[in-house]
């Protein structure tokens, strides 16, 4: 067979395989299985043309679309369609009466209704013989399972000597029909799903403009197994599109919510293979969505709810599961297919909230457990935990609540702490109970991460208050979960703690500093009241809300301790004994240290309180209190955990703040403001710009309010729009961040870059000499080597020798002896200044060590001016350029390269790549730019861009500017990584 491209993507295997199944000759019948949306048809069409491309006739025949429906189970009615179709293109003597021989057979079986006879078979075989009379020919059939017996016709194509192809959908109904046809087959074969990065290709050419990397990690996350489908993928894409849940945003093509979660169409097969198992199936299935899961002990009670047979239900379940719909896991535990799949299934069953189901399993079980016990307690207790209030429970159930919470802390901390906060939403608020699971409840969610769990406590204290040696528990869980979500408090009691100073800070409030405004209303007009409780519903600010009347807040320290959290400490568990708290057996040695990856370590001088402070410095950008806990506490200074962690507080990094701090007991979250931001400073220094971008406008789409993460990750997007010569979208990001002091070090980093970009390093120079010695003057000293560092290298890639001169003297101001960055700096300046390639080589090392690859960029840069011998300097500054996608750097080192008279350099990785301005080229005409556009955007000439597309289309086969624009869209080109 000749060898033609086919269009189909990612099915060469199956190609191939087809190709040698029909290459001998004589018929051939082979049918290809495969379930709904994998892309059969595609795959049959691709054959229909490899066939033509050598010499075959090609037949299709379409079954179950046409006005038969069920009264052609024979196909016989479609058969003589398809053949009056091509009437014309087959030219053979006595086709018409072939045809009509098999037509009047047709409307004869369709009056009688009878089996297959002897005169069906001469019929077919007559007309087969005619069509294949002078040329090869190729009975292409879809969809074979959606007639009854489909095997008569294709079976007696293939006595002719066609070739026979068929799909049938894997999973349909199997009936006899069906049956026969896959036994007389010469071959069957399954398709499979596509590779992700063939998918994921598909979707992008579907999306018809530039989609976010979060639209294809939400998609891959959602889907699961069934991102391989073409049909499941494409169709979950386009519900997005009709749901408004897409929208262009900076160019992109992004998530308008990105926690919400992404479902399936409704109409998706699998659904509707639920569906047709009948309404017990739907329920149950409903269920398993809206529960997350489900246990088998949980089946009974569950039919009970359903008010359905558990004989019934149990067969739904078995059905459901052998549909493919429904998974059931090692340990009997019964799942949905796909998080997508559980999420519309969820929005179907809309009887029932989850929470509500929950609780009248969790009712059921207890009921069951009362009369005579058997019931899993771990069961129960989860159905508790995710029924919310509203089931009831009596004393010995709380209190076997906190003991299992207790004994699974250490195991499973997840659970754990599911059943502490069920337990503490049944404790009265001012006993000494309540405060006691308080501070256990708030040292799981930092394991976990399960801050979302907070919440109720706080609405309970907004509506009845709390014992005071709560408040401080409180106003912690208060500003976790205003950090974590970006979103403040609704109740104003709880905004009234969120207004209050931070320990041992000064006037300054966590509100103000993370929101940038006060969140409650002036304490002057809400008088506090008197009573036994502290805040409460309609209780005030005071003499400061949520604190001991006549007593300053405590700080975290005394928060922490209280439970032995965050202190590898001991506390006491609700049963009475003594329980290791994040840390297991015995004190983690150095529970406040940092260690090189961030872990805890160290030498145990530094308990609760180091660790305490130490997060609350970071919070406030106190960086002189910080080094004073760090050393007071006996941690090594200089060091490169206390560099780390100034440098996670300069850009607002809180998650890596409070990682460092607290150790191994905290989780970096996934999801939420911090997340995302966190997200967006690793890409960043990592080089990933592209997922750094997607992380910046994942947190400018989220319905957080702006807060200082929001506002620092638009200064790291101006850097990375600038360097990629985006200068509007970069002065756009600039506009939007705020000026707040605590980010003035980093605007006036991002404003240095960003002229440096446009060509103007006289400009960037001069702000940088401008704001230094103010910065250093109003004590906001955090990063400020950096800045000027970057200043420095500026002036010397614009040979302004004099301002060098000057950034050098305002660095060697700085405090050098206990700052690991400050001393890179110093280093780095002097070797610059004075043109010492060893100086500048020690540098980079400590650079490159610390992970900033932007800056390394920027430094091998510079040092290649003066480098005896710049060409690794210049490799490596080119790679890393490359790797940003960095066009206004890359013509940089192109500048240094014709200056110092050297091979440029080139990227490495496969001969047909994209160079990075190539690819960039290729982005903007997506946009729609001009070639007079891209070339002012990129700072190249009009006929360097006009070259460029003139290689591209050499290179690719493209013939216009959108074929070149469409094929970067569908994956079809080479793409360096960025």
């Amino acid at each position: 067979m000749a060898r033609t491209r086919a269009a189909v993507r990612g099915r060469d295997q199956e190609l191939t395989a087809l190709r040698t199944a029909l290459a001998p000759d004589g018929g051939r019948l082979i049918v290809l299985t495969g379930p709904a949306g994998i892309g059969r048809t595609a795959l049959l069409d691709s054959v229909a043309r490899l066939l033509a491309a050598d010499g075959a006739r090609v037949l299709p025949l379409r079954l179950g679309t046409g006005p038969d429906g069920g009264g052609d189970p024979y196909a016989l009615a479609a058969l003589v369609r398809a053949v009056r179709e091509r009437f014309e293109q087959l030219q053979e003597s006595g086709l018409s009466e072939a045809l009509s021989a098999v037509a009047q057979l047709r409307d004869a079986r369709g009056r009688e209704r009878g089996g297959w006879t002897p005169a069906v078979v001469a019929a077919l075989d007559g007309l087969f013989e005619t069509v294949g009379r002078r040329e090869r020919v190729a009975l292409l059939v879809d969809d074979a399972h959606a007639v009854a017996e489909p095997a008569p016709v294709l079976s007696a194509a293939r006595r002719a000597g066609c070739l026979v192809v068929a799909t049938c959908e894997e999973g349909a109904e199997r009936g006899p029909g069906l049956a026969e046809l896959l036994t007389d087959a010469d071959r069957v074969m399954t398709i499979g799903p596509l590779a992700d990065d063939v998918a994921l290709s598909l979707v992008r050419r579907a999306a018809g403009a530039r989609l976010d990397e979060s639209v294809v990690t939400a998609l891959r996350t959602a889907l699961g197994p069934l991102l391989g489908n073409p049909g499941t993928v494409l169709g979950t894409l386009d519900a997005l599109r009709r749901s408004g849940r897409l929208v262009t945003f900076e160019g992109r093509l992004c998530l308008s919510d990105p926690a919400e979660p992404v479902a399936l169409p409704a109409d998706h097969p699998l659904l509707r293979r639920a569906s047709a198992l009948g309404g017990t199936a739907v329920r149950l299935l409903g269920a398993v969505a809206l529960l997350d899961g489900l246990d088998l002990d949980a089946l009974p009670p569950l039919a009970d709810i359903l008010e359905a047979d558990p004989v019934d239900c149990g067969r739904g379940l078995d059905l459901l599961i052998e549909a493919g719909v429904l998974t059931a896991g090692p340990d009997g535990r019964i799942a949905c297919r796909c998080p997508a799949l559980a999420a519309t299934a969820a929005g179907r069953f809309r009887a029932r909230r989850g929470t509500a189901l929950h609780a009248a399993l969790a009712e059921r079980l207890l009921a069951g457990h009362r009369r005579s016990g058997g019931v899993d307690p771990v069961v129960l207790a989860d159905h508790v935990a995710r029924g919310g209030a509203t089931v009831t429970l009596d004393d010995d159930t709380v209190r076997q609540l906190l003991t299992m919470g207790a004994a699974a802390e250490q195991e499973e901390p997840e659970r754990a702490t599911l059943w502490y906060a069920a337990a503490l939403r049944r404790l009265p608020p001012t006993g000494p109970e309540h405060a006691r699971t308080l501070c256990r409840l708030l040292l799981l969610v930092v394991r976990t991460g399960r801050y979302e769990l907070l919440r109720e406590p706080l609405t309970r204290y907004a509506e009845h208050g709390c014992a005071e040696e709560s408040v401080d528990e409180i106003r912690l869980a208060a500003i976790l979960l205003a950090l974590h979500s970006g979103v403040p408090p609704a109740e104003r009691a709880v905004r009234e703690l969120l207004d209050a100073p931070f320990p041992g800070r000064g006037p300054t409030a966590f509100s103000e500093w993370w929101f940038d405004r006060r969140l409650a209303p002036d304490p002057r007009r809400h008088p506090a009241t008197d009573g036994d409780t502290v805040a409460g519903a309609g209780a005030g600010a005071g003499a400061g809300a949520g604190t001991r009347a006549g007593a300053e807040p405590r700080g975290w320290a005394e928060v922490t301790a209280e439970a032995g959290a965050l202190t590898g400490g001991e506390a006491e568990t609700p049963a009475g004994g003594k329980a290791s708290v994040g840390g297991g057996a015995g004190d983690r040695s150095g529970a406040g240290a940092v260690a090189r990856d961030g872990t805890a370590a160290g030498d145990g001088a530094r308990g609760g309180a180091g660790r305490s402070d130490l997060l609350s410095a970071a919070l406030c950008g106190d960086v002189a209190a910080c080094e004073r806990v760090w050393r007071s506490s006996g941690g090594a200074a200089p060091s490169p955990e206390l560099d780390r962690l100034r440098q996670a507080a300069l850009v607002a990094d809180m998650a890596d703040v409070a990682r460092l701090v607290i150790g191994a007991d905290y989780r970096v979250p996934e999801t939420g403001v911090l997340g995302a931001y966190h997200r967006v400073v690793r890409g960043y220094a990592d080089a990933d710009w592209t997922r750094a971008m997607s992380a910046v406008r994942e947190l400018e789409l989220s319905p957080a309010e702006d807060t200082l993460a929001r506002h620092a990750a638009r200064l790291l997007a101006v850097d990375m729009c600038a360097a990629r010569g985006e200068f509007g979208q970069a002065s756009r990001w600039l506009t939007a961040a705020t000026r707040a002091p605590r980010l003035a070090v980093l605007r006036t980093w991002a404003r240095v870059g960003l002229a440096a970009r446009k060509g103007d390093d006289g400009q960037a120079v001069r702000v940088a000499l401008l704001a230094g010695p103010r910065l250093r003057r109003a004590g906001l000293r955090t990063g400020l080597s950096i800045l000027l560092s970057r200043a420095l290298r500026i002036a010397v890639l614009g040979d302004d020798h004099e301002g060098a001169a000057e950034l050098l003297a305002e660095i060697e101001l700085l405090p050098h002896e206990h700052h690991v960055d400050a001393q890179e700096s110093l280093l780095l300046a002097r070797g610059l200044v004075h043109r010492d390639p060893e100086c500048a080589r020690e540098a980079t090392d400590l650079i490159r060590e610390r992970g900033d690859l932007p800056a390394l960029m920027e430094s091998c840069l510079a040092v290649a001016r003066f480098a005896p011998d710049p060409r690794p300097w210049l490799r490596e500054a080119h790679a890393l350029a490359t790797r940003c996608g960095a066009a206004a750097l890359l013509e940089r080192v192109r500048e240094v390269t014709r200056e110092r008279g050297v091979p440029a350099p080139r990227a490495r990785g496969r001969r047909d790549a994209l160079a990075v301005t190539e690819q960039r080229i290729i982005e903007l005409i997506g946009e729609g730019l001009t070639n007079r556009q891209i070339a002012l955007r990129l700072r190249l000439s009009e006929k360097t861009v006009e070259n460029y597309l003139t290689r591209l289309f050499a290179r690719t086969g493209c013939r216009s500017r959108v074929e070149l624009a469409a094929a970067s869209l569908t994956g079809r080109l080479a793409r360096t990584p960025t």
